[in-house]
């Protein structure tokens, strides 16, 4: 009998939420009989752990920006595509998931698509225009959130769309938690990600300097929220730690995540915290922290925007630990519905039944 042939279509596999998804994915359907190749359209090194069973195809071309660029990347998958002959394609990015849907159909291959941005996000006109046009094409969709789902049958991308979440890396056990008064944030350094805000908020809830924020992630903002600190003399108390593999390290020595993000596509590490567990706080933004926080359940989940709102339950957490006993109390609920083998179950059932 035949291996079941999945294709995964992806920019590249450098580190990222999308590319680490795709790794669990593959390893997950290969161990379970599945046969995988997954397809870089950029030429990138593996950031994350892969099964040796998993082929890895990489262009021996450079990337170039341009009509020409894309062309030279479209023959490259469609050649790629017609050698392999998979049961199925799944590509990821709506950046090149309408290449990758002509290159597919001329290939005769079912094919598969997912955005992995925040749906409500302005893109260029052309791409915009050509998810328009092309989407419908694809056998169907996937999206992380409702919210995504929502928005993609809105502007009639697809009919066949399926809401499968990103799945839970591996929570370290081996980390006892310390539970000191550290709250704890993780994300690149950048605009969307809210961090000069959360600086504010902690500085003006922390009254009297008793807790400390940690702030993991790299990113081009770093300057700036340096300078932020410094002048505002809380050198003591913020601490950009950069960029970690130990993450688990960090979150095991933390009460308590704050999330200030204005725009996701999936929350990996709202996700992961509210999973370790430690007593959450997010902003509402789209998309995400509504599907993974059930308001005074197990976080709180503040209107985007409402930095009063959010300095007053993010207060509750600090002077309160019944409540932060309370609200990380249904973790393994959590741990189960976002395990990998569930998620990817979920992927395998969409793609091939």
């Amino acid at each position: 009998m035949n291996k079941k042939k999945l294709c995964i279509i992806v920019p590249t596999l450098k580190m990222g939420g999308m590319e680490r998804v795709v790794c669990l994915l593959s390893n997950y359907s290969v161990a379970n009989g599945f046969h995988v190749s997954i397809i870089c359209l950029l030429k990138s090194k593996v950031a994350y752990e892969l099964d040796d069973r998993v082929d890895v195809i990489q262009p021996k071309f450079d990337y170039k920006a341009g009509l020409m660029g894309k062309a030279k990347v479209f023959f490259y998958l469609t050649s790629a595509l017609l050698k392999i002959k998979p049961t199925v394609a799944l590509s990821f990015s709506e950046v090149f998931n309408p290449l990758s849907i002509i290159s597919s159909r001329i290939s005769n291959v079912p094919i598969y698509i997912s955005d992995r941005s925040n749906p409500h996000v302005n893109l260029r006109s052309i791409i915009q225009l050509l998810r328009k046009f092309i989407y419908p094409f694809a056998a169907g969709m996937i999206a992380q959130t409702q919210t995504a789902k929502s928005v993609a049958l809105e502007k009639k991308y697809n009919k066949n769309i399926a809401v499968i979440a990103n799945p839970l890396r591996q929570i370290e056990e081996s980390n006892i938690p310390v539970n000191k008064n550290i709250i704890i944030s993780v994300g690149r350094l950048i605009a969307t990600k809210n961090f000069s805000e959360l600086i504010d908020i902690f500085s003006e809830v922390d009254s009297m300097k008793s807790w400390e924020l940690w702030i993991l992630g790299d990113g081009p903002e770093k300057n700036v929220l340096q300078g932020q600190i410094n002048s505002n003399g809380l050198g003591d108390h913020v601490k950009l730690i950069g960029a970690v593999k130990n993450v688990d390290d960090y979150l095991s020595q933390a009460t308590i995540f704050a999330f200030t993000s204005v725009s996701e596509g999936f929350p990996n590490a709202l996700s992961e915290a509210i999973a370790y567990p430690l007593a959450c706080i997010a902003y509402n933004c789209p998309a995400g922290p509504s599907d993974l926080i059930r308001d005074n359940e197990n976080g709180f989940l503040i209107p985007l925007g409402d930095k009063e709102c959010y300095k007053i339950h993010l207060n509750t957490l600090m002077i309160n630990a019944s409540t932060r006993k309370r609200i990380i109390s249904d973790y393994e609920l959590h741990r189960e519905k976002y395990h990998i083998d569930n998620i990817s179950i979920k992927y395998l059932s969409f793609l091939f039944d």
